[in-house]
């Protein structure tokens, strides 16, 4: 009798322990909660108005763009002190933020120019092209002070093949008015890209195949 209380017993013991492992790892995921969702973010998208002065049917091709190796991924990245680069894993651009800058530059010349002739590199576009825009970021990143740190140096060349391309750069710390938390460096991006683009669109419109 003793021997058989003492197998019941052992045999209970082992059902109770196997059930507790097994409910272990329910117990660890309803302790912790559910993962934070990603979000994603596409540049272009400013509710800014744009004024179209200008209407020309000037065709441009802009691309193809250099990134430094921190922009060269999907995650938004912000610079902290001493270089220290922070990569958000739950933030990031839809694409790759090198789709996204080329997007939001071809998307704003169109505004600007007031042309559908605007494309993105590389392109299957059946129409020559007047001009090409190559791009070559040396720095695009929010700052955690909160300043947006910009240089892009920029080539626009004419397709008549009669001239050198012309080289400009854009080299500026623009403070962002919103903090910086994913939104607010999308935002601050934006209006970087706006600004860029404005430049862009006056060296365009001041050519002869502008006008």
């Amino acid at each position: 009798m003793t021997r058989r209380r003492a197998g019941l017993l052992v045999m209970s013991t082992r059902k109770t322990s196997g059930a507790i492992l097994l409910l272990a790892p329910l117990l660890i995921v309803g302790c912790l909660g559910r993962s934070p969702d990603v979000r994603h973010f596409v540049l272009g998208e400013s509710d800014s108005p744009v004024t179209v002065e200008r209407a020309s049917k000037v065709t441009v091709l802009v691309g193809p763009v250099r990134l430094p190796a921190y922009l060269e991924r999907s995650q938004i990245v912000t610079l902290g002190e001493d270089g220290e680069i922070f990569l958000d894993e739950f933030n990031r651009w839809l694409g790759g933020f090198e789709e996204n800058l080329v997007r939001a530059i071809s998307l704003g010349l169109a505004r600007e120019l007031g042309s559908d002739g605007v494309v993105a590199a590389p392109s299957e576009a059946p129409f020559p092209f007047d001009y090409q825009v190559r791009l070559h970021v040396d720095d695009l990143i929010l700052e955690t002070t909160g300043v947006l740190r910009i240089r892009v140096r920029w080539a626009l060349s004419s397709k008549s093949g009669d001239a050198a391309p012309a080289l400009f750069v854009m080299d500026e710390r623009l403070p962002s008015a919103d903090g910086t938390s994913a939104a607010a460096t999308v935002r601050a991006h934006d209006a970087a890209l706006r600004e860029l683009v404005r430049r862009i669109a006056d060296e365009i419109s001041r050519s002869p195949a502008a006008r």
